[in-house]
């Protein structure tokens, strides 16, 4: 590794993450594309950068999963933040982010043992009940995902995507060559700003799961419309996974 050039590049990310991180963060929060994100930013940082720390973001906040959703990916975490007054006295301090992201704190543990989180970590399991979506039993497909999500929350909704990944670099992150599973033919369907928020994830897996929010739910409805989209429901409150066969339109 050439240090210099590694000191540099980590010096230009904290530069750019102190800089506009925040803004990149809340205009995430607020569903604007990475094309969106970039013109509004008043710091100059490269589009590469942004689309990297947009999907830190989207991952962290559990917008996608690379994983298939289950009880232990939403299991509460907690770590300890050593904390030191004005007197340099030294106290540990426990935060728990739970899964919508939230954080509460704690007075001082005893962080030798290990919390019932790790411990019940590996025990929870999701027993799915799996179905076949049949639009003469189910009715519309959007109407029912809208109904499962809002008996489950968004949070806890998902579905897979499969728009194609890209060839990753050693940071897992790439910034030239992209290559998409779904034609572009197959996303004429969807308005511009849709075909911008497809475009401007990095796809680092065949399959993702995206988090089934309200434009997810558009796009789904407008593939599966077009015929063109094929994949899996996950709601985990009530343990259903759907299954969404393509169909093709005459």
């Amino acid at each position: 590794m050439d240090r210099p050039n590694y000191f540099q590049t980590a010096l230009s990310n904290f530069a750019t993450d102190a800089a506009c991180g925040g803004s990149i963060r809340h205009l995430t929060d607020l569903g604007y594309t990475l094309d969106q994100i970039v013109e509004r930013l008043s710091y100059p940082a490269p589009r590469t950068k942004v689309q990297q720390m947009m999907m830190e973001y989207l991952y962290e906040s559990r917008v996608l999963l690379r994983e298939e959703p289950s009880a232990a990916l939403f299991d509460k975490k907690e770590e300890f933040v050593q904390e030191q007054d004005a007197y340099g006295r030294r106290t540990l301090r426990r935060i728990v982010s739970d899964c919508n992201g939230q954080f509460e704190t704690t007075s001082m543990p005893d962080s030798t043992k290990m919390s019932q989180n790790e411990k019940g970590l590996n025990k929870r399991e999701i027993f799915w009940r799996e179905s076949v979506y049949d639009d003469r039993r189910d009715g519309k497909l959007t109407e029912l995902l809208y109904r499962k999500c809002r008996q489950n929350g968004e949070t806890f909704s998902y579905i897979s995507c499969t728009f194609g990944f890209s060839k990753i670099d050693r940071n897992g992150f790439s910034a030239s060559e992209e290559r998409d599973v779904v034609k572009e033919t197959d996303l004429s369907s969807l308005n511009n700003r849709q075909r911008e928020y497809i475009h401007g994830i990095i796809w680092e897996k065949p399959v993702v799961y995206h988090r089934l929010n309200q434009r997810m739910l558009e796009i789904v409805g407008k593939l599966y419309e077009a015929g063109v989209y094929g994949g899996t429901c996950f709601f985990m409150k009530s343990g259903e996974k759907i299954k969404i066969t393509a169909c093709k339109r005459g």
